[in-house]
């Protein structure tokens, strides 16, 4: 909420804000060989683009009259992102730029582009200026991300889904659309299919074994009463690592030949393994390089949860004369019902989502091939983009539910 009377000025500059946007639309957007109009353009030639700003206008409009706040600064964001993507919004930009230097758009866009950056500019400036200067700052904070979110997250998706019903090749010209025909071909690929398990497999080895290590060694850092800080940091070291380093390193240990962990075994008579080349072990491996690698992060997320617990309760336990066992199964993991299922969430997502680890370690042989691996191996090497779209689109779906799935019954066990 906001008080508008205390804000004049900051009216003033929504006036100023859609004025300048209501006018750029008479104005060229483009003024190379040929000048362009907000009409020429639209999103992947379906969406026309003055359609989608009329509506954002108007939403802007609605959330000020009614003093929604955070959806007036949704809004404004919106407006702002939407000047910035015109440029990879048509191919009408071809007609006017010959080269693919971004400096290029900017000497060939019209002054009409001009003057609607500047007015959703102003528009976002004004909505920052209605905020109540005690909540003003934590908006600020998340500017930055709200434009990563929108910029590189949300219209690329939603083109994903757009060419997700489109024979998209990057190098043939012609796109045609298929409707549902690359869904159907996704419930029907046997290697999609297999993919899907393989991650499934993938993610239960790593989720449980994570979060018994993880919770485990945040209950020994939590009762040491000295160097918390030294075993916070050895821990977290992996996960500050990069993903690629901690491969290579990993691949090096598990080498057939001259690998550390061949050598080891060998100590006792064991003979030589292929770690990364066996099928029935070559993902179990690269499970455990997950584990080692995420563990960290999700100690420090338990530590918090255990540093939450008050001490009084602890210490009544004590008294009473409750074990360890029974501190830690009525006490601790009830109070931390909230960590946990972060961490459960978090992690099943993350482990259905993986890919840099079977891309350097294995390259999706020895039977790792994942989905997500396998969705780059389709749109990236065979150019495929439309079917893998749409089978980014079905894993999505398949997370989405079983993150449904987890909130609800993490939800019901916390009511019990």
């Amino acid at each position: 909420m906001f008080e508008l009377s205390k804000n004049m000025l900051s009216k003033i500059l929504i006036v100023v804000g859609l004025f300048l946007i209501i006018i750029s639309f008479f104005l060229p957007y483009a003024s190379g060989e040929v000048q362009l109009g907000v009409f020429d353009f639209s999103f992947w030639g379906t969406v026309n683009l003055l359609f989608v700003y009329i509506v954002l206008v108007c939403l802007f409009v609605l959330f000020f009259a009614t003093r929604k706040i955070s959806f007036l600064l949704g809004t404004a964001v919106s407006l702002l992102v939407l000047n910035i993507t015109v440029i990879f919004m048509r191919t009408e930009w071809q007609e006017v730029l010959r080269s693919k230097f971004f400096l290029d758009f900017l000497g060939a866009a019209g002054y009409g582009w001009w003057i609607s950056l500047i007015g959703s500019a102003v528009l976002l400036v004004a909505v920052v200026r209605l905020i109540p200067d005690k909540k003003r700052a934590p908006y600020l904070f998340i500017l930055p991300s709200i434009f990563g979110v929108f910029f590189l997250t949300f219209f690329p998706a939603m083109f994903a889904f757009f060419i997700s019903f489109h024979r998209w090749n990057i190098l043939v010209p012609n796109k045609p659309f298929v409707g549902l025909a690359n869904f159907r071909k996704a419930f029907t690929d046997e290697y999609f299919l297999r993919s899907l398990w393989i991650s499934f497999k993938y993610a239960l080895g790593v989720i449980p074994t994570k979060i018994v290590i993880s919770f485990f060694f945040a209950l020994l850092i939590y009762s040491i009463p000295k160097f918390k800080s030294v075993f916070r940091v050895i821990y977290f070291l992996p996960a500050v690592t990069s993903v690629v380093a901690i491969s290579v390193i990993w691949t090096w240990i598990y080498h057939p030949y001259y690998g550390l962990a061949n050598y080891l075994i060998s100590l006792f008579g064991a003979e030589p393994i292929n770690w990364l080349g066996n099928p029935e072990i070559a993902i179990w491996s690269v499970v455990l390089v997950s584990v080692w690698r995420s563990v960290g992060y999700s100690i420090i997320i338990f530590l918090a949860g255990l540093n939450n617990i008050p001490r009084i309760i602890l210490e009544a336990s004590d008294i009473d004369g409750a074990t360890r066992w029974q501190k830690v199964k009525n006490i601790i993991i009830p109070l931390m019902k909230p960590s946990l299922v972060f961490v459960f969430i978090t992690s099943t997502i993350g482990a259905i989502q993986v890919f840099t680890e079977i891309y350097m370690m294995t390259g999706g042989n020895a039977d790792t091939k994942t989905a997500v691996f396998y969705i780059w191996q389709t749109g990236f090497n065979k150019l495929q983009m439309g079917y893998a779209s749409s089978m980014s689109i079905v894993l999505f779906a398949i997370i989405l539910v079983i993150t449904l799935i987890q909130m609800r019954v993490t939800k019901i066990f916390k009511e019990e």
